[in-house]
């Protein structure tokens, strides 16, 4: 089995904001649950219906389960990123197209992790919120745009690397 070409993909403006945007969202996901936890209920929502509504709730130290999870997430993704030769496409990768497919790619996984540290920054806001009095729970439209957003994520990969 013939091994991909290894090749350093250069970042472009879009690639630096797209970074810069998912860095505040994690930054803003750490300090919430800092600044605010001293102020939160003993028990605060833990999960919201696709409606979301809260249907579930535990002790107020769940709050950081989000921060956690999302530094984790991005963390990794961001190293998997340097690696794009290891991931899977829809056409062969040689020479010829191993940059714009890398490229591609990295632009396409930098949008996934600005997405996990704004959707993470958003239900850990709207967590905090709720357990305040202030909001009453995630807004209705939450699921579907998500879903969306997710969709188009994907389907710009896909149509970008099947270009000619």
């Amino acid at each position: 089995m013939r091994q991909r070409p290894k090749i350093k993909i250069h970042l472009d403006p879009i690639d630096y904001l797209i970074q810069g945007i998912g860095i505040l969202g994690l930054l803003t996901l750490i300090i919430l649950p800092v600044y605010y936890y001293d102020q939160l209920p003993d028990v605060i929502p833990s999960h919201y219906g696709a409606n979301g509504k809260a249907d579930g709730f535990s002790g107020k130290g769940i709050i950081w389960m989000l921060p956690i999870l999302g530094l984790i997430l991005y963390l990794g993704i961001h190293w998997l990123n340097k690696y794009p030769h290891i991931f899977n496409f829809p056409q062969k990768v040689t020479e010829e197209n191993a940059e714009r497919l890398y490229t591609i790619a990295t632009k396409v996984t930098r949008f996934i992790n600005a997405q996990i540290a704004i959707v993470f920054t958003y239900i850990t806001y709207s967590t905090i919120q709720t357990s305040l009095g202030y909001q009453d729970g995630l807004s209705s439209n939450f699921t579907i745009l998500f879903i969306v957003s997710n969709f188009l994520i994907v389907g710009f990969l896909l149509y970008q690397s099947t270009k000619k």
